[in-house]
């Protein structure tokens, strides 16, 4: 069901996720989005943000780690309210 409820609740998960994407430091936000928005391997978005791969998958888990958090804060504050 596409309904207007379901694209009121996509355009909120977005707003929170641009949220919780912009909160990250600078060399997480690098890594979540050369990896899980411009889809490059590991080994292309290492390369580029000039570190090696098991630095830059530190990195992008840390990123993830702290999106999910986020979204999750979002979440408890959206139904709390």
């Amino acid at each position: 069901d596409d309904g207007p409820a379901r694209a009121a609740e996509y355009r909120e998960l977005r707003a929170a996720l641009r949220a919780a994407l912009l909160a990250l430091p600078l060399h997480y936000r690098t890594a979540v989005v050369l990896r899980d928005i411009e889809g490059l391997s590991t080994r292309e978005a290492a390369e580029i943000a000039g570190i090696g791969e098991a630095a830059f998958k530190s990195r992008l888990h840390q990123g993830r780690l702290e999106i999910r958090a986020a979204l999750g804060d979002q979440a408890l504050i959206a139904a709390a309210g």
